[in-house]
């Protein structure tokens, strides 16, 4: 029973590592990933490495090969399709926050201080962080745990560092605007202004974000 739960457990941790490894740009899109290999690099067995793998390609993170995995790198129109989603299942986390959350919950997501201005300003690493609390707490607050569950599978690889890098100055200002206009609802406590917010937040991420993966080069460069 304790080898078991001790295997269980690797194999949570190492797909937790590798995830993050992913979503942070450190195991870039179409990169083979063997379990022999990745055993070795984390000093563990190969079966918590194989059944993280397969954790990951159940998550759409990455596909199978014949010998191996690789990194999967989404297409525009599977980029697309997270985002809509995404957009909707925001939009109604955003719409039961501004009704049920507490004044404390409304505050927490404000002290995140990703809404403010100087955000904007903050390197690509920091401004991923930030975006991610601020998401992740505006959900929290909506009370709905399937709710959320759904939309962390489906929203946690993008907005992602390697995404990040890439953003301009002005996007990146616009970006935290789109906080603080979520934030302002809230705290009107306006669930149409904070659909709203949330949805069109989203949909202006999707359309920076089809314009990196087309064109991945700093704004500077092009």
């Amino acid at each position: 029973m304790y080898q078991a739960t001790r295997t269980q457990s690797l194999t949570s941790e190492t797909c937790d590592r590798l995830r993050a490894d992913i979503i942070r740009g450190s195991i870039r899109p179409n990169e083979r990933l063997v379990a022999a290999d990745l055993a070795e690099r984390l000093s563990i067995s190969r079966t918590p490495v194989r059944e993280a793998l397969q954790l990951l390609e159940a998550e759409g993170l990455v596909v199978a090969l014949k010998r191996g995995y690789m990194v999967r790198e989404h297409t525009g129109t599977e980029i697309r399709e997270i985002y809509e989603v995404r957009a909707a299942l925001e939009g109604m986390s955003a719409r039961l926050a501004a009704v049920r959350a507490s004044g404390d919950a409304i505050a927490a997501i404000a002290g995140i201080g990703a809404h403010d201005d100087q955000a904007a300003l903050a390197e690509s690493r920091r401004l991923v962080d930030l975006n991610s609390r601020f998401h992740a707490a505006v959900v929290a607050a909506c009370s709905n745990d399937r709710l959320g569950h759904v939309n962390r599978r489906n929203s946690e690889h993008f907005f992602n560092y390697r995404i990040a890098a890439l953003y301009s100055e002005g996007e990146a200002l616009a970006a935290v605007r789109g906080h603080a206009r979520i934030l302002a609802a809230l705290r009107a406590r306006d669930p149409d202004a904070a659909e709203r917010a949330a949805r069109e937040h989203v949909e202006e991420a999707l359309e920076v974000t089809l314009r990196k993966t087309s064109d991945p080069r700093p704004a500077s460069e092009r």
